[in-house]
């Protein structure tokens, strides 16, 4: 059993909340998860979670209006076992019933037509829908095929705007390292810049370059996968499929992708040292 596995089957055993509270070691890991990661207070936890019976492969929502964002949760809570293709499917009816919203109050348990109503008036306001797998165990090679055709699909709907994430136990790892607010792994890696596409200037006092690099170049960079690149940035991720990631989507794949730099700001990094090696190379 991993390292944490260990620590969170310790805090269900030692927290009475948990036991007290939710039925099964589903709804007490979503629980925590909604807690620990999510920094939701005991009280909005037992409330985010619609788990049980007519829950409609819905274990939770949280509907997040500072991000403008639906997030629907399916959890799954492992030591050691594989997960196959039963959550992916869960997700998919749950993304084919939030397009028929009054057919899914009707039939929905108590805890989850509350939560619905609040879906309802976020999604008039066109908030983002996100579907997250929250698990501990890890997917099957077939599952992981399924799961690159259905993120696919899901990301390909207009309204409401929609996408799916996996969160395993890594993201799991470097989110809750998030909300400790425990000292972040130091990022250091090397670009390397072509002859003329770059400009070295001091502004307001900071060593400052701007460049263009290719974009295979940025996906590089440590830290894209778990997210740690982006942990102090003030403004997080809007999602894959809102209108501004569209429209970078549709410049990349349209008819001038060579008008990216143009068309759209780039990246703006922070760091706390940089040496630019004879205008070829910069080390952040």
């Amino acid at each position: 059993m991993s390292e944490l596995l260990d620590q969170i089957n310790r805090d269900l055993s030692a927290d009475a909340y948990y036991a007290q509270n939710f039925g099964n070691n589903g709804e007490r890991f979503l629980a925590w998860y909604l807690r620990n990661v999510c920094l939701r207070t005991p009280v909005q936890a037992k409330d985010d979670i619609t788990d049980g019976a007519d829950d409609k492969g819905i274990d939770a929502v949280i509907v997040d209006d500072e991000h403008r964002r639906i997030i629907i949760l399916q959890g799954k809570f492992f030591s050691t076992t594989n997960v196959d293709h039963e959550p992916l499917h869960e997700i998919l009816a749950a993304w084919v019933q939030i397009q028929n919203l009054p057919a899914l109050q009707e039939n929905a348990n108590h805890r989850l037509k509350v939560k619905l109503e609040a879906v309802s008036d976020a999604l008039q306001d066109d908030y983002e829908v996100v579907f997250e797998l929250i698990t501990t165990g890890n997917l099957t090679d077939s599952a992981k095929r399924d799961w690159d055709v259905y993120q696919s699909k899901i990301e390909e709907l207009e309204h409401p705007a929609s996408s799916i994430r996996l969160v395993d136990e890594s993201v799991i790892k470097a989110r809750w390292d998030e909300a400790l607010a425990k000292d972040l792994p130091r990022l250091s890696h090397t670009f390397q810049f072509d002859e003329g596409k770059y400009l070295s200037l001091e502004i307001a006092g900071f060593k400052t370059v701007l460049a263009a690099i290719r974009l295979a170049d940025c996906l590089k960079l440590p830290g894209i996968h778990d997210g740690t690149l982006f942990r102090k940035n003030v403004r997080q991720s809007l999602g894959l499929t809102n209108k501004i990631n569209k429209g970078l989507k549709q410049t990349i794949n349209g008819d001038m992708p060579s008008f990216f730099f143009v068309y759209h700001n780039g990246i703006t990094a922070l760091c706390e040292e940089m040496t630019l090696d004879r205008g070829t190379s910069v080390q952040l």
